[in-house]
């Protein structure tokens, strides 16, 4: 069984269960690294359209909503996450990052909360090309993850028989050259500074996608 399959039915939930606490919305944008590098971009307060995958409860997409005036959507494997998320009035669908079930073009920003690391490597192709084809052109691309410059597996600790994966995701789109990378900054999962111990280092990436046509 694939590990999004695993997320669906039961790992999702307890994903969620052990990390609901972890972001208050009282402790909001400070504490949260992807608020911040979002605030930074200065977007227009009307008429933006976000996408998170693995949105969890929808606490940031909810302070997005209050406090920016987006347009919110988000996509979680956890059922009871979503009812969360729905209760907080964002439109959210439960499903995983290898099918989003949008329309071509549909948002101005897509943001990954933290979850590709959860991701099967066989999809990695596939969650690149739904995530772009759901993107503007022009828009953004931002990457909440753990970092690695190399490939790294280890075994995931909350359920036998799955594993996490730490990587640098921007490559997921770097190669193309329509993307740029214009912030990447890595630091400690929890405490927020810098580290020189690679086991806890996570980065937040914007990238912003704006392909040159003859139209």
């Amino acid at each position: 069984m694939k590990q999004k399959e695993i997320f669906l039915k039961t790992q999702g939930n307890a994903y969620l269960k052990r990390n609901k606490k972890k972001v208050q919305p009282d402790k909001l944008p400070k504490s949260d690294f992807l608020l911040v590098e979002i605030l930074d971009l200065n977007l227009p307060s009307e008429g933006v359209k976000v996408l998170e995958i693995g949105c969890g409860n929808g606490t940031r997409l909810s302070s997005l909503k209050e406090n920016c005036g987006f347009e919110c959507y988000g996509l979680d494997p956890s059922y009871e996450a979503v009812k969360l998320a729905r209760n907080r009035g964002i439109i959210v669908h439960q499903g995983t990052a290898d099918r989003l079930p949008f329309d071509d073009k549909s948002f101005d920003m897509i943001v990954f909360g933290f979850c590709l690391y959860l991701c099967d490597r066989v999809d990695l192709f596939r969650i690149a090309c739904e995530s772009d084809r759901d993107l503007k052109n022009p828009g953004w691309m931002l990457i909440l993850d753990f970092h690695s410059p190399q490939p790294y597996k280890r075994e995931y600790h909350h359920h036998l028989g799955l594993f996490t994966h730490k990587m640098d995701y921007r490559k997921l789109f770097m190669w193309n050259p329509s993307y740029t990378n214009y912030t990447h900054k890595v630091c400690h999962l929890s405490e927020g500074r810098y580290t020189d111990d690679p086991q806890e280092w996570i980065a937040t990436s914007v990238l912003r996608k704006n392909i040159e046509t003859d139209e």
